[in-house]
């Protein structure tokens, strides 16, 4: 229980996001919004653990809602902006993609989920990488091979609360791969999966690049598609389906 007089945790935290604030404020890209601080986007700075206590704050102040069915807006500066269809049942989206090359980004979109949600293969493939390290928490990589134009997929699942697939191992479109977490300084103790989609260049000689994961979903561009467990024809392996279940949020016991 609380002492009478004692400020409430989402005081404290917003009292620290104002004081580091303005003691950091001369590291911060100008034009970022209280969220965007507090996001992805600040990866790989010195400040990431003052970033964390800003996403927390934001996040008790309403900054980051939660439920199903919608997706945040793109930034002004992200382009294309690509028209989000979002199904009403499918895990909210809470921050888009945005990528520069000449500025810090967001290579992925942010998905809310209570921490242990089961986190699903987005296509078949096979499980690359699985590691923690302390920005990004418990991560997966899964290699679905190449499109149709043999370009190379990969797609990546961050701040995990527990890796399940194995290096190594053959994944199918669907199956459990994960949970959902909130690990990692830069999830600033939001409980999300940040999902990324790399493709290779148009030579097989060239690296990967992030691209949206609009671009690539299964039922066409801006579409969100759920995955469908008992569809008679899943659809190839270089169009994917939702990393999350749609359907209403419940953490696992």
């Amino acid at each position: 229980m609380r002492r009478p007089g004692a400020p409430s945790a989402p005081g404290l935290l917003i009292y620290w996001f104002i004081t580091l604030f303005f003691h950091f404020r001369w590291y911060f890209p100008s034009g970022l919004s209280a969220c965007e601080r507090g996001s992805d986007m600040a990866r790989g700075h010195a400040f990431a653990i003052m970033t964390a206590s800003c996403t927390a704050a934001a996040a008790c102040s309403g900054c980051v809602p939660s439920g199903t069915g919608w997706a945040a807006p793109y930034l002004e500066d992200q382009s294309p902006k690509i028209a989000v269809v979002m199904p009403a049942r499918a895990p909210s989206i809470s921050q888009e993609f945005r990528y520069n090359e000449n500025i810090a980004g967001h290579e992925g979109i942010d998905i809310l989920a209570p921490v242990r949600t089961p986190v699903i293969a987005a296509a078949d493939g096979v499980v690359r990488n699985s590691l923690f390290e302390p920005m990004y928490g418990n991560r997966l990589v899964i290699d679905h091979g190449s499109d149709a134009a043999g370009r190379r997929i990969v797609t990546v699942y961050k701040h995990l609360k527990a890796r399940i697939a194995n290096p190594g191992s053959h994944v199918q479109r669907g199956e459990t791969i994960a949970l959902s977490g909130n690990t990692g300084a830069l999830a600033g103790g939001i409980p999300h999966l940040h999902f990324e989609v790399h493709r290779q260049a148009h030579s097989q000689s060239a690296g990967m690049s992030p691209i949206d994961p609009h671009l690539v979903w299964a039922n066409g561009a801006g579409r969100v598609s759920c995955y469908t467990p008992h569809a008679q024809e899943q659809p190839q392996s270089d169009a994917l389906t939702y990393p999350l279940a749609c359907g209403p949020l419940r953490t696992p016991s």
